[in-house]
């Protein structure tokens, strides 16, 4: 099969099936729904040989400034042909002058260099199915309480101070299809986070916090409160989390780099910050 036989065309719902089977052809967990999801919240590209899905990435915009790309899977039978790179330059034609987030496998970060991409950061990915919390109690005069649309308004702005740009989209979609938690000190938001079936088991993010202390908080209590499921949560390395988590039963397994094409949002020094992300995809 040569690259020249590959049209690139819109992923549809109708792909999914198919597109599933190319992630866990690659040891990828998710479900059909996931796949779904992640199509809802973005704009996908099917690499097809004829009838055949052989390739996929998906593109999640965030405003006119930024965007994500996620989602790249190549048939592992037919990679290192120049599919991944047809499928990447597409996304980048359609994403037209936006910066590019993306988090990259060892593998898949040579594609990206070679395409401008610079590495900003790293993501390290835990996981358990018996996990054995240690404590981790809220900070003195703080409340536990459910996420309610109410709330969605703050969520948001708090959010956007974390991430550096706007995702009401994503939060009020992952607000359908997650429970939430919040960590209420003073009458104010200390901590925000979403819990949702994922893969194997439930993944723990997006959380999001003023200070590490209520990012624990908040994750101890999703992993206390389910700690015979399988849980996961993703986890920027400059949150610091990555010790503490290993201390909570959940190990380590896997890291990606986060990289950027284009100049990355600017993060203040202090105020609300991004400790696990909802999807390694879209952030």
């Amino acid at each position: 099969m040569s690259v020249s036989t590959i049209a690139i065309k819109q992923l549809e719902e109708k792909h999914l099936a198919a597109a599933q089977i190319l992630s866990t052809a690659v040891k990828w967990p998710h479900r059909r729904q996931e796949w779904k999801f992640a199509l809802s919240l973005g704009r996908g590209l099917a690499a097809m040989d004829g009838d055949s899905l052989v390739g996929t990435t998906i593109w999640y915009p965030f405003g006119r400034q930024y965007a994500r790309f996620g989602m790249v899977v190549v048939s592992p039978s037919i990679q290192r042909r120049g599919i991944g790179r047809l499928l990447m330059e597409s996304a980048l034609r359609d994403a037209g002058d936006r910066t590019i987030l993306l988090n990259a496998s060892e593998e898949g970060r040579r594609l990206y260099e070679k395409l401008g991409f610079k590495p900003i950061g790293a993501v390290r990915q835990h996981e358990t199915a018996n996990a054995v919390p240690a404590s981790a109690p809220p900070p003195e005069g703080a409340r536990f309480r459910s996420v309610e649309e109410i709330d969605l308004d703050a969520v948001i702005a708090l959010d956007e101070q974390a991430a550096g740009f706007r995702r009401s989209g994503m939060l009020r979609a992952l607000k359908e299809i997650s429970k939430g938690l919040i960590l209420e000190q003073g009458g104010e938001i200390a901590a925000w986070s979403f819990f949702r079936r994922f893969g194997h088991g439930y993944v723990i993010g997006p959380v999001g916090a003023r200070d590490e202390m209520a990012a624990q908080a908040v994750i101890a209590r999703w992993i206390a409160d389910n700690r015979s499921e399988f849980q996961r949560i993703d986890v920027p390395l400059p949150s610091g989390l990555s010790p503490w988590l290993e201390g909570q039963g959940l190990a380590r397994a896997g890291e990606v780099v986060t990289m950027a094409l284009g100049e990355a949002p600017a993060l203040l020094a202090t105020g609300p910050r991004l400790f696990a992300l909802a999807n390694q995809g879209f952030g």
